[in-house]
């Protein structure tokens, strides 16, 4: 059978990664996240650990999910996602896979084999995702989570034209404040299996 791709675009604190991974557990699938973004800029000779985040104030491990949202230059960003590009369409055809974020969602838009979801939250329930699960200080995590925000809807609007919230080319959305993570997974599976029947 055909290659299939479950695509998960997210909001910062939505836990849509852990979900996403649980999703390629299940289906025993390939998995790729950041690590495309990563090859991507190696691929360019682009040193990843001397990009700024957008906001120099926020000095967390994570400050690195910034990267490339709003970093370098119009050029560099049309760059790395030039070869990011390259690279999904490249996991798509070498097997099937979950790949989360990197506007997999537009880039897969013509790949009848695929499925799209994005998770989802309401901003209270991300804060204290954020604080709980990501182990981010309660004194920095209003402003980080309002930063990623905004840097993942202008990251996304700069590539597609689209906000990140579009229901464009999306086939389900999820609010997954309501549900179990496992449970998430398994209803997003459900709903990939009775789409592309797999």
């Amino acid at each position: 059978m055909e290659n299939f791709v479950i695509t998960v675009s997210r909001q910062f604190g939505s836990l849509g990664r852990p979900i996403a991974q649980k999703i390629a557990h299940k289906l025993n699938i390939e998995y790729y996240d950041r690590d495309l973004i990563e090859q991507a800029a190696s691929i360019l000779n682009i040193d990843m650990r001397k990009a700024s985040p957008l906001d120099e104030s926020i000095s967390l491990p994570f400050a690195k999910a910034l990267f490339p949202l709003g970093i370098g230059t119009g050029s560099v960003h049309r760059k790395l996602f030039t070869v990011q590009e390259s690279l999904i369409k490249e996991c798509v055809a070498k097997s099937s896979c979950v790949i989360v974020g990197r506007c997999a969602d537009y880039i897969l838009r013509e790949y009848p084999r695929r499925f799209n979801v994005m998770i989802y939250a309401p901003l209270a329930e991300r804060i204290k995702n954020s604080v709980n699960t990501l182990r981010i200080p309660e004194y920095e995590v209003n402003d980080y989570v309002k930063e990623i925000d905004k840097a993942r809807d202008s990251y996304h609007k700069f590539f597609t034209d689209e906000k990140l919230d579009t229901v464009k080319y999306r086939d389900m959305l999820i609010d997954s404040s309501v549900m179990s993570q496992e449970e998430c997974a398994d209803l997003i599976i459900a709903a990939a299996r009775a789409k592309l029947k797999f």
